[in-house]
């Protein structure tokens, strides 16, 4: 029999080396494989995965969230509500792709890239490039809707609004950041547009609805299911959005297919079925023995970040064994905010994240002459988290 230790190496070699494929799928035969290495009871994890009512309410929500994604873009309304903002360019140019990030569509960094485009054609196409890559991800950190957070909030146990409050601090730096390094210089323009934001607050209902409903339902509701309130909240707005736009539900069925919405729901209950057989092998205990310092987490974070393209996928990985070293079931959000932020910012720079790549290719350049835009914001963010770490290792 391979060691326990070994064989999570193993899979975990094969998950990251076919990680640009399907992930759900890859995580989902990375689990298995796992579950018969190290002979885990593969039918008993099974059953507690797929018969766990929070974990099928997540399913459900991100199934959701990309169809609510696909009715904001067909319909053009996100685009409408920037137009009506009536905004100067600076801020143009960082708000329209934060808020086409906030639509989890296959490449939607294609839908922004060209406002971006248009908003200021003189500018350095590689700038382009690194404004649309960052802006379209910082605002993600706190949207309680992205499903990292709602995943994270699930495997850390710590509150979902709680995460996005405490996120409000990485956010703002790197909104600072991102600003000083790629906006700041930016010279300005005259507004041509007519302000109209009644038909901007409008358009943006849709989207905001589902975490209010959220938010207000756990407040009032506690709950063990709280997931609930979030798929409430989902499908009123996705009605709204609906009925905004002029669509019919009939709408939703071709919606579906085009966003291949299978895909967001394999992920989560492949993600959980990795995490209980990882957690039933006994090699978080093995790995937590080594008693790994924050500083290192964060480094992982980072590295797994870049190497994988995905955020969620590390989140999986080290969340567990985090806790499973200090022996704990809430995270601390301190050190939770820190290990986000860092696996964020490995996610966000590496070519292998589809957003990178798409953008890059549509502006004509390549990744080494975007790369030298992105790294400054990227790595002073990095060395603030690592400051950070080490403070709290020292003292």
């Amino acid at each position: 029999m391979i060691p326990p230790f070994i064989s999570f190496i193993l899979v975990l070699i094969f998950i990251l080396v076919l990680s640009k494929f399907e992930l759900g799928i890859i995580l989902l035969i990375g689990a298995i494989l796992l579950g018969l290495l190290t002979e885990v009871e593969l039918l008993t994890v099974f059953g507690d995965v797929f018969l766990d009512p929070s974990i099928i309410l997540l399913a459900i929500a991100v199934t959701l969230i990309p169809l609510l994604g696909a009715i904001m873009e067909e319909s053009k309304m996100m685009l409408e509500l920037i137009e009506k903002l009536n905004i100067s360019k600076k801020f143009a140019l960082m708000l329209s792709p934060a808020l086409f990030g906030l639509l989890p569509v296959a490449g939607g960094a294609l839908m922004s890239a060209p406002i971006v485009d248009q908003i200021d054609p003189e500018l350095n196409v590689n700038q382009k490039v690194a404004i649309n890559v960052w802006f379209r991800h910082v605002f993600i950190l706190i949207y309680p809707l992205a499903s990292t957070i709602i995943v994270s909030s699930v495997l850390t146990q710590i509150p979902l609004y709680t995460i996005v409050l405490v996120m409000l601090v990485p956010f703002s730096l790197m909104v600072i950041l991102g600003y000083i390094f790629l906006i700041r210089k930016i010279p300005k323009t005259e507004k041509n547009n007519h302000r109209n934001l009644k038909r901007a607050l409008r358009n943006f209902i849709p989207i905001i609805i589902a975490p209010i409903i959220d938010l207000i339902g756990r407040s009032i509701w506690p709950s063990d299911y709280s997931e609930i309130f979030l798929v409430i909240g989902l499908i009123i707005s996705l009605i709204i959005g609906l009925k905004f736009a002029g669509y019919g539900f009939k709408s939703l069925l071709k919606f579906s297919k085009t966003m291949k919405v299978w895909r967001f729901p394999l992920l989560i209950l492949s993600m959980f079925l990795f995490l209980e057989i990882f957690i039933e092998s006994g090699v978080p205990d093995q790995i937590a023995t080594l008693n790994l310092p924050l500083i290192l987490f964060l480094i992982l974070s980072f590295i797994l970040g870049y190497s994988t393209g995905r955020s969620q996928l590390p989140l999986t990985i080290l969340i567990p064994i985090y806790l499973t070293q200090y022996g704990l079931t809430v995270f601390p959000i301190f050190d939770f905010a820190l290990i986000y932020s860092a696996t964020f910012l490995g996610y966000i720079i590496t070519p292998l994240h589809p957003c990178v790549s798409y953008t890059y290719q549509y502006f004509k350049t390549d990744y080494k002459s975007t790369f030298k835009h992105l790294a400054l914001p990227t790595f002073i963010s990095f060395a603030v988290m690592l400051f950070l770490a080490l403070i709290t290792f020292l003292f």
